[in-house]
């Protein structure tokens, strides 16, 4: 014969998980809820970085100072800024053609430049270390000066050492990837 305290334990054990089911349902309805709120922060993110984007080049397009032709209007903001020598015209050609500047994330990072009005790619070439300013993720011009210190001393660009260099002809980074 059963045993009838055996009935009230299993009684127990059985109201005990459905708690746990009603539990652990309401968990997945509350991770489902971040999850959702999560996806929806995430596009906004992606969203407000591709707006970003665009505004920076926008910026960057509207701040570029062309040297090639003489008294040619400048734009607005970039007024403010002396225009490129003939020697910067080569660096600063240089420099923009290399896929180791990007003026749009030079703006992004470099909000004092942004307020000044400056031209990204004539404002790195004159102003490359002080303080320390990357052109772009794929160049770390500190670490650059720290293992050419002759950039400093002869006052040269970094990024324009690097390009004419041997080293720089065949690297699409700096420092190089392991």
């Amino acid at each position: 014969m059963p045993d009838p305290g055996d009935h009230s334990e299993l009684t127990r054990l059985r109201a005990e998980v459905a708690l746990l089911r009603d539990e652990l349902a309401t968990a997945r309805k509350a991770e489902e809820k971040v999850e959702t709120r999560l996806a929806k922060m995430r596009a906004a993110r992606d969203l407000a970085e591709s707006s970003a984007n665009v505004l920076s080049r926008a910026l960057a397009d509207r701040l570029r100072i062309d040297g090639s032709e003489r008294g040619r209007k400048r734009s607005l903001l970039a007024r403010r800024q002396r225009g490129p020598t003939a020697e910067e015209r080569q660096q600063l050609e240089l420099i923009r053609s290399s896929p180791l500047f990007d003026a749009a994330w030079y703006l992004r990072n470099n909000h004092d430049v942004v307020k000044a009005g400056d031209e990204p790619g004539l404002h790195f070439l004159r102003h490359p270390t002080r303080p320390a300013r990357a052109p772009s993720p794929d160049f770390d011009t500190a670490r650059y000066v720290d293992a050419h210190p002759e950039v400093l001393e002869e006052g040269i660009n970094p990024l324009v050492h690097f390009l004419l260099s041997e080293e720089g002809k065949r690297a699409d980074r700096y420092p190089p990837q392991p």
